[in-house]
C-alpha cells in the first residue's frame, strides 16, 4: 500500500497532498487536506524502537494536558503511534497538527520567550510520572559515552589524551547535588520552535529524557552572553533557576556540543548520511572547549 493510502487509512484523512521535508534524523511529511494541514514524523529505526516513540507521544500529550506551549499530537486509528511501512520497512510515525508561523530569528525578545518557554516545560513536566524512563542523560551517557563514540576520531586527531582528562574535569563541574533534574527536550533551539502572534510553540522532543534542567540553555550560552541573561529572565519569570543551576551551564556548553560534534562525525545513533566532520576538524574543535573551559568555567 502507497504511503497517502496508508495515511489516509490510519489517520482518516481525506484528499491529502504530501510534500517531503528535508529533516536531518527523521522523516517528516507536511500532508495538506482541504480543510487542515499536519506534520507527520516518521522515524529513524537506527534511533528509536515503536516503545521509544510512544514514550515521546505519552510526554508530550501530558505536556500538552498541563498547558504547555508544544504541538499537539493528532490520533490515529490505534492511538498517538501508528506503524507504516516505507520501502518494505516497518517505521514508527506519529501525526502532529502544523504549526503556524515560522523559526524567529534572535532577538532579547524571543530568547527571554524561549526560556520561559522551557520554564513551562519543566514545570508541566514535573508531574509526569511514565512508567519507564526512556532516557537518562547522566555523566555516563553524555560524556563518557560520548568520548568513546568520537574515540578513533581523536586518536587520529591527537586530541584523545586531552579529551579524557577535559572528561574527567567536566564530570566534577556537574556533580553538585543541588542541581535541579527533570525530563528535558533536550535539544531546545529556535530550529525547534515557531513564532507565531507573538507566541512561541515548541516541537520535536525526539531527544527528550531525564537530565540537569542546566543542560537546556547550553546553546544559547554558546550562542551568546546577552542572549543567555534574557533566556534566565523569562525561565525565572515561570520558576526558579538557582545560582548553582546558572553556573553549571558553562560545564553543560562542553557537554552539550560534544554530542553535536558526535552526531556530525556521523557516530550518533541518530546520524544518517554523509558525515558533515572529520578527525581533521577535531583538533581546533578540541582546543576550542579548551578555551570555553578556561574563559567560562576556570576563570569565572
Amino acid at each position: 500500500m502507497h504511503l497517502a493510502q496508508q495515511i489516509q487509512t490510519l489517520f482518516e484523512l481525506p484528499q491529502l497532498q504530501l510534500e517531503h521535508l528535508d529533516i536531518p534524523v527523521n522523516d517528516v511529511v507536511k500532508i495538506i487536506t482541504p480543510s487542515a494541514i499536519f506534520a507527520l514524523k516518521i522515524y529513524n529505526t537506527g534511533s528509536r524502537t515503536l516503545q521509544d516513540v510512544q514514550w515521546e507521544l505519552d510526554l508530550t500529550e501530558h505536556l500538552v494536558k498541563h498547558g504547555a506551549p508544544v504541538v499537539r499530537p493528532v490520533r490515529g486509528k490505534h492511538g498517538y503511534v501508528e506503524t507504516l511501512t516505507v520501502e518494505g520497512q516497518a517505521r514508527a510515525a506519529a501525526l502532529f497538527e502544523w504549526l503556524p508561523g515560522a523559526k524567529p530569528q534572535p532577538s532579547h525578545q524571543i530568547y527571554t520567550a524561549l526560556g520561559e518557554a522551557a520554564a513551562r516545560i519543566h514545570t508541566a513536566a514535573d508531574s509526569f510520572k511514565p512508567p519507564w524512563t526512556r532516557d537518562t542523560y547522566d555523566a555516563t551517557r553524555l560524556i563518557d559515552e560520548q568520548i568513546q563514540r568520537m574515540k578513533r576520531h581523536l586518536v587520529e586527531a591527537d586530541r584523545y589524551d586531552n579529551m579524557m582528562m577535559l572528561s574527567a574535569r567536566l564530570q566534577t563541574y556537574i556533580a553538585d547535588p543541588k542541581l535541579n533534574q527533570g525530563f528535558c527536550h533536550m535539544d531546545l533551539t529556535l530550529d525547534n520552535v515557531h513564532q507565531h502572534n507573538g507566541a512561541l510553540t515548541v516541537f520535536d522532543f525526539d531527544s527528550s529524557g531525564w537530565s540537569w534542567r542546566a543542560i537546556e540553555a547550553w546553546g544559547v550560552l554558546r550562542f551568546s552572553d546577552e542572549y543567555f541573561h534574557d533566556w534566565l529572565q523569562g525561565y525565572r519569570t515561570v520558576r526558579p533557576f538557582s545560582a548553582h543551576d546558572e553556573s553549571a551551564v558553562a560545564a553543560f556548553g562542553i557537554v552539550g556540543d560534544i554530542r553535536n560534534i558526535v552526531w556530525k562525525l556521523g557516530e550518533a545513533r541518530s546520524s544518517r548520511g554523509k558525515p558533515q566532520l572529520t578527525a581533521a576538524d577535531l583538533p581546533t574543535i578540541v582546543d576550542g572547549w579548551l578555551a570555553w573551559e578556561q574563559e567560562k568555567i576556570l576563570h569565572k
